[in-house]
């Protein structure tokens, strides 16, 4: 079977030619998961993704997971880290 049998085995590697910006914001949103609580990851993820969905029409679908999950990321986190400091300046006393 020829590739052209198979276009969704090229999706990937089409959308990393295509919109190379909207795969490098999901992948540091997805590295948010993990590295979120510097922030660096939504911040990065947010930018690449607004770029993209301004200059990659093909990737727009990727670049709007991506900004939504840098968002999301970037709550839970804040949430997380706020908790954390309350519980911490309230065991100091």
């Amino acid at each position: 079977m020829s590739a052209a049998d198979h276009p969704s085995r090229l999706g990937g590697a089409r959308l990393a030619e295509e919109a190379p910006l909207a795969r490098a914001a999901l992948a540091a949103s997805l590295v948010g998961v993990v590295f979120g609580f510097c922030f660096a990851p939504q911040l990065i993820g947010l930018a690449l993704g607004g770029l993209s969905m301004a200059r990659e029409p093909r990737g727009r679908r990727h670049a709007a997971v991506a900004i939504a999950l840098a968002l999301a990321l970037a709550v839970a986190w804040a949430v997380v880290l706020g908790a954390l400091l309350k519980w911490w300046a309230a065991t100091r006393l």
